[in-house]
């Protein structure tokens, strides 16, 4: 059976603190299997009662369908202004072994590290159906293998979360996918693990990751290492790596915007509520020609934002070049779908970025058919209204800024 535990320095801080029965605050950061009601609540109940007079805080910082390069910029607001003794990191399905992701996550680290060094950090890798047949052939994930890379170079503990469920797909005790041996077919006594392919059932698939988890825990604890101050070596593993550096920032007081912006909050608009969880407010305009500015120092630049069917799209001007589109409909379509966008990454320095809202349209049904989704397409010539508009409706500034 393949290694699912690799301790490297362990979490000496955060255990020595719940032992002594301490206060302790533990950040999940991560995307949709851990903003969700699974592992991250099973994991912090196991271990309020394994330390029951330990104060144990938890803070759920997962957004669905978020990686890592959103993960460095909100690291701030959404990780560390709480001053956490332990932060898991769950990252792997959603980055997707993009070769920049090992940056990204060293980024992350990176930032813990800045703040304190005896912050524990504890990577977490989840599987999808696909990831299935190698581990059945003895390999991990890509993008886990380059997270490892990160771990080894920082001491960080790791959990491959697949060796468990893919032994039990082997021994035919489960089913990864409710749909995947038919509606008339079974296997007598075996669990289904998701119904999507991605996303663990509450509580059977993801009580296969929290027994993954504490048993690992549980060898960590063994280590019993005193306090320890974490490394943060002045080179970093991946050379020149400006994402350290990566922040979010609001509108107010970074960019320049025309006279048809306006602000909607909570308390007067529908979806600036429904997404107050991210946001304090909303800006919001719906008029091609309508523009803001940035001028600022850095690497990258991008915006957290929200798509829906009534998205247009961005035309982008970086230094007075030639312009390009960012369009912010999504095929998901139905304002549910937090999104966000980096540019490319430009030279170190200072830069001028214009956005635009563009005076043409995506061709939103055209969109969904090549998607092969021939319901939405259907329902953009239905409700040509909702689809027919060029809304942009912005949340933060995501930016890159390391030392010039």
């Amino acid at each position: 059976m393949m290694q699912e535990l690799f301790p490297r320095r362990g979490l000496p801080n955060v255990i020595q603190k719940l032992e002594n029965g301490e206060d302790v605050t533990i950040v999940y950061f991560g995307g949709s299997n851990t903003r969700s009601q699974g592992y991250r609540v099973m994991t912090a109940d196991w271990l309020q009662g394994q330390y029951p007079k330990a104060d144990i805080r938890t803070v759920n910082a997962g957004i669905d369908g978020t990686g890592s390069d959103l993960g460095c910029a909100r690291l701030e607001t959404d990780v560390l202004r709480h001053q956490p003794d332990l932060v898991f990191v769950e990252f792997v399905g959603n980055d997707g072994g993009v070769p920049e992701s090992k940056a990204r996550i060293e980024g992350i680290v990176r930032q813990i590290r800045k703040q304190s060094r005896f912050t524990d950090i504890l990577f977490v890798y989840t599987l999808k159906e696909r990831d299935v047949a190698g581990f059945q052939a003895g390999e991990y994930q890509k993008g886990a293998l380059m997270q490892e890379e990160v771990a080894d170079y920082y001491g960080i503990p790791s959990i491959h979360l697949g060796v468990a469920v893919s032994q039990l797909v082997t021994e035919g005790k489960l089913i990864f996918t409710s749909g995947s041996l038919g509606a008339d077919k079974s296997i007598p006594g075996a669990i289904v693990f998701t119904h999507d392919s991605i996303h663990p059932i509450i509580p059977e698939g993801h009580q296969i990751y929290t027994d993954t988890i504490t048993r690992s825990l549980e060898q960590i604890r063994e280590l019993r290492s005193e306090s320890l101050e974490h490394n943060l070596p002045e080179d970093t593993l991946v050379p020149a790596n400006p994402w350290e550096y990566a922040a979010m920032r609001p509108l107010e007081g970074y960019a320049q915007l025309s006279a048809g912006w306006s602000y909607v909050t909570p308390d007067d608009f529908a979806l600036a509520r429904d997404y107050n969880w991210l946001f304090p407010g909303l800006w919001r305009a719906v008029d091609p020609g309508e523009s803001f500015t940035v001028q600022f120092e850095g690497t990258h630049i991008g915006l957290f934002d929200i798509g829906g069917p009534d998205s247009g799209r961005l035309k982008v001007t970086v230094d007075g070049g030639e312009p390009f589109l960012v369009d912010r409909f999504t095929l998901y379509n139905d304002h549910n779908r937090n999104q966000f966008v980096f540019l490319p990454e430009l030279p170190n320095g200072s830069h001028t970025v214009r956005f635009e809202i563009d005076t043409e349209k995506t061709d939103k049904a055209a969109a969904f058919e090549a998607a092969g989704n021939e319901r939405s397409r259907e329902h953009v010539r239905e409700h040509p209204e909702w689809y027919n508009q060029t809304v942009i409706q912005l949340g933060k500034l995501l930016v890159v800024q390391p030392p010039v």
